[in-house]
C-alpha cells in the first residue's frame, strides 16, 4: 500500500489497522498487515466546484462509488444527497409560493394539506418517502376503509402530495417521484335516480318551503342556469329588462369566510349573455319595485362589494357590531353566503318531501380539548338530493329537450366545449321507462293511433 496522500480513494488512518501508514501515525503493539482494513475515503468535486467526500468500508466500494458519481456528473444526472434531507413541511414552505390559480382552489388545496397531508407526512424527509407508504395512506383515507374522505376527495388530496413530490423531482432533490403509480380509489357512479336532476314540479314544491325573499333567487336559478357565485354577484346594472337578458360579468367568492368581488367568472366562457324567460323577468321586476333603495349604478370591483347594487342579498334584522348612532338594530343588506343558504335549502328539502338524505359514518381525527392529543372520532356525513347546483342540470336538460343546438347551449351555460354539455348536464327523462313501453305498445299489430318515435335525450 502506498503512503501517498493524493491517492483517491485513500485509506483513513485507524488505530485498529496494522498497515504501514496506520502504524506510522498510530504506533502500537498490533500485528502488521499489508492491506488496510479500515474505511476508505472517496473524494470528488460537485458541479458547483465544491469538494465532497464519502467513506466506504472497503476500497472496491469506494472505487465503484467514484466511477458512478463521476459518470452522473458528466451526464448532468447527479443529485445532491443533502437536498433531499429536508422535511415535507420545509419543502411545502418553498413550494407553496410557486402555486398559481383561482383563490378558491388554492384555499381548498391549502386546507387539504393542513388537514390530511401535514399531520401524516409533515415530519418525514423527502428521501424517506416510499411508494408502499403512500399507497397505504391513500387506502386509509377512503371512507370505505373507515377513512374520512370520499373517493373524489381522496383523489384531490393525493394530487397535492403528488404535485409536491413531482416538483421535488424536477428541482433535483429526489431521483424519482415515489407517488408515481399509486392506485387511487374508483369514484363510484351514483344511482340513476341520484344523477337525474329535479323536475320543475319538484322545484316548485321546494320553493314553496323557502323564505319568501328567496323565491326570486330560486326562480332565476332554474330559469337561467346560473351558478351560485354568478347569482350571488349579479348586479342590477347587468340585468337588461329591455332586451330580456342578463350579462354575466362578475361573481362573488368566499375564501376563509371573507366574501370578495371577482371580475371574471369560473372561466373565460363564463363571460356571457343569458336570456331571461317571462317568469324570471316578472319576478325580477317585482323584486326591483319592492326595493326603492336598490342601485342600478355600475361600480368597479375595486370599489368594494357595494351591496346596494346586488340583486340578491341577505336580509339581516340586526346590524351586529355597529358603533354608529342610530344604526344598531336596523335591517341592512349583506352578501349571500353559501353556508347560510344551504341550511335554508336542506330545511326546504325536508319540509317539501322532495329531498333524499344519505348518511354515512366516517372516521375523522380531532384534538382533545383537554389533553391536546389527536383522537379518532366517528361522525355522520350527510348528502342531500337535489343540491342547489342540480337546478343547472335541470335547465340544461330543458334546453336539450327543446332542441337547442349544443353550441348555443354551450354559450348559455358558460362551458369551454359543447361536448361537456351532452355528457354532464343532459339526463334521460324521468319517465323514460314509460316512453319505451308506449313505443313498444304502439308497434303492436292492430293498434291504432300516432306512432311517435322516441327522441334521444342523453
Amino acid at each position: 500500500m502506498q503512503k501517498t496522500q493524493t491517492r483517491n480513494p485513500r485509506p483513513n488512518p485507524s488505530m485498529r489497522c496494522g498497515c504501514p501508514p496506520c502504524l506510522a501515525k498510530y504506533p502500537g503493539n498490533r500485528e502488521p498487515t499489508d492491506e488496510h482494513i479500515g474505511s476508505w475515503e472517496a473524494r470528488y468535486t460537485d458541479p458547483q466546484g465544491k469538494g465532497r467526500s464519502k467513506n466506504w468500508a472497503d476500497e472496491t466500494a469506494a472505487i465503484e462509488f467514484l466511477e458512478q458519481t463521476r459518470t452522473e456528473i458528466r451526464q448532468r444526472t447527479w443529485l445532491d444527497p443533502a437536498r433531499s434531507e429536508i422535511t415535507l413541511c420545509a419543502w411545502h414552505r418553498l413550494w407553496w409560493p410557486t402555486q398559481t390559480g383561482e383563490e378558491t382552489t388554492l384555499d381548498r388545496d391549502g386546507r387539504s394539506y393542513r388537514n390530511h397531508i401535514e399531520p401524516h407526512w409533515g415530519a418525514l424527509k423527502l428521501y424517506e418517502f416510499s411508494w408502499l407508504g403512500i399507497q397505504t395512506w391513500v387506502n386509509q383515507l377512503h371512507d370505505e376503509n373507515g377513512g374520512p374522505l370520499a373517493a373524489s376527495s381522496v383523489v384531490k388530496v393525493f394530487q397535492i402530495l403528488d404535485r409536491m413530490l413531482e416538483a421535488a423531482k424536477r428541482d433535483r432533490r429526489v431521483p424519482f417521484n415515489p407517488a408515481e403509480g399509486v392506485k387511487l380509489p374508483k369514484v363510484k357512479k351514483k344511482h340513476p335516480e341520484d344523477r337525474r336532476p329535479p323536475s320543475y314540479a319538484q322545484l316548485w314544491l321546494i320553493r314553496a318551503q323557502l323564505p319568501d325573499y328567496m323565491h326570486t333567487l330560486q326562480i332565476v336559478a332554474q330559469e337561467t342556469g346560473l351558478r351560485w357565485g354568478e347569482l350571488a354577484g349579479l348586479r342590477w346594472c347587468n340585468v337588461d329588462f329591455g332586451r330580456r337578458v342578463i350579462h354575466v360579468r362578475e361573481v362573488l367568492t368566499e375564501v376563509r369566510g371573507k366574501i370578495r368581488r371577482k371580475v371574471y367568472p369560473k372561466s373565460d366562457a363564463g363571460l356571457r349573455t343569458v336570456p331571461i324567460t317571462g317568469l324570471a323577468l316578472r319576478v325580477l321586476r317585482e323584486l326591483l319595485a319592492d326595493e326603492p333603495d336598490a342601485s342600478t349604478a355600475r361600480s368597479e370591483p375595486e370599489a368594494g362589494l357595494c351591496v346596494n347594487e346586488l340583486v340578491f342579498h341577505g336580509r339581516n334584522k340586526v346590524r351586529r357590531g355597529s358603533k354608529k348612532a342610530g344604526t344598531a338594530g336596523e335591517p341592512y343588506r349583506a352578501p349571500l353566503r353559501r353556508s347560510a343558504f344551504r341550511r335554508l335549502w336542506t330545511d326546504a328539502l325536508t319540509q317539501s318531501g322532495v329531498g333524499r338524505k344519505k348518511t354515512k359514518k366516517v372516521t375523522v381525527e380531532e384534538r382533545d380539548p383537554e389533553t391536546g392529543r389527536a383522537r379518532k372520532v366517528q361522525k355522520d356525513r350527510t348528502e342531500w338530493w337535489p343540491a342547489f347546483h342540480d337546478q343547472r342540470h335541470s335547465f340544461a336538460s330543458r334546453l336539450h329537450d327543446r332542441g337547442v343546438p349544443e353550441v348555443i347551449a354551450q354559450e348559455i351555460l358558460g362551458h369551454e366545449r359543447a361536448g361537456k354539455v351532452t355528457w354532464l348536464y343532459t339526463h334521460a327523462a324521468a319517465d323514460y321507462a314509460g316512453q319505451v313501453l308506449a313505443a313498444l305498445e304502439d308497434k303492436k299489430p292492430g293498434r291504432t293511433g300516432a306512432k311517435k318515435p322516441l327522441r334521444l335525450v342523453a
